[in-house]
């Protein structure tokens, strides 16, 4: 039963982002073994978008690692658990709670025990800025421990870099490339641990700059950033070709073209209910790494509801074909704007 709700939910978010994204792209899905344990690892930029994006897309069952926070409320945790998350625990926790995350990770070497999968963010946080930050040895911990509870276990780690054209907007576009596996038992030298973690930890780091826009430059990153259009940073081989050689004192601004489509009167009209809910919430945003998050939770939860309630109306004034037609093309309307911006 646990297994058809996860592909339930997968459906129904992959059915979701379709309406969110002007443009998904996928690339490496052969780099993904079909029989091995794996342990993925991602980048991180854009809150809670990343993890669910990734589940929906990739073609094997995922476990994913989430930030512990998110599972305060019961009714949230029991939710989540259902489509295999699992909590971890950071020092802004607090110092005590670090303690449960040795039974996180013996729940991890069980299910890579079994050759199943983990998803991980070994950034540790999110940060909307176009580059990897220095990864943490958490996701290496679980890796050795898995190891040393079954030496002859063979684990692959698979990077993902995630390429958003723009992470904040709507009916913006995205890549995940699946990078090349990276087999990590030639890297379990149990008298060098710590030596092994550090050279595992780099050769993911190296692997993980390679899949998205890796801007060194901090002090011009949002110089540097804008000099591309959006549609360009879903090749992360080329912009990071033209990174080589960018002159940042002389660099233009690019503005991608924004034109304004004929259906949009009508999909805000429409919608009118859950943009109203959106121009409430959105200030209340404090993070932007959160504002797709929150914008697509309103898309598949609130936006539906309101649609077939107003097809309810509709049927109740006409008839139930007429209802069904309002409902058939609203739906339309709002996946030809996505896919047309």
């Amino acid at each position: 039963m646990k297994k058809i709700w996860y592909l339930f939910v997968k459906s129904y978010m992959r059915l979701g982002f379709s309406f969110y994204f002007k443009k998904i792209l996928i690339s490496g899905t052969e780099n993904i073994p079909k029989d091995k344990a794996i342990l993925f690892v991602a980048n991180h930029q854009n809150a809670l978008i990343d993890p669910l994006l990734i589940g929906a897309v990739t073609p094997r069952e995922l476990n994913f690692l989430t930030r512990a926070d998110v599972f305060n409320k019961p009714v949230i945790r029991a939710l989540l658990s259902t489509v295999n998350m699992l909590p971890i625990y950071r020092i802004k926790d607090g110092m005590n709670s670090l303690s449960k995350n040795e039974e996180v990770f013996q729940k991890c070497y069980k299910i890579l025990d079994k050759n199943g999968t983990v998803l991980i963010f070994p950034e540790g946080n999110h940060n909307i800025k176009r580059r990897l930050r220095v990864l943490s040895k958490g996701f290496t911990r679980i890796i050795f421990g898995a190891l040393h509870n079954k030496p002859d276990l063979e684990i692959v780690v698979v990077p993902i870099g995630i390429n958003y054209s723009n992470a904040k907007k709507y009916a913006s576009s995205v890549h995940l490339v699946y990078g090349q596996p990276i087999p990590v038992n030639d890297h379990h030298r149990e008298s060098v641990l710590n030596g092994a973690s550090s050279d595992l930890k780099n050769d993911v780091s190296e692997a993980l700059k390679k899949l998205i826009t890796h801007i060194e430059n901090l002090e011009h990153h949002d110089k540097i950033a804008a000099s591309f259009k959006e549609e360009e940073f879903l090749n992360p081989d080329n912009v990071n070709e033209k990174l080589l050689d960018l002159d940042h004192e002389n660099m233009p601004h690019k503005e991608d073209d924004n034109q304004f489509h004929f259906l949009r009167p009508f999909v805000k009209v429409n919608s009118f209910i859950p943009i109203l809910v959106w121009k409430y919430l959105y200030p209340k945003i404090v993070e932007e790494e959160f504002i797709a998050t929150h914008r697509f939770t309103i898309g598949i939860t609130l936006v539906p509801i309101c649609y077939l309630i107003q097809a309810g109306i509709i049927a109740s004034f006409t008839t139930g074909l007429t209802g069904l037609i309002y409902l058939g093309t609203s739906l339309l309307i709002v996946y030809l704007f996505v896919k047309s911006s």
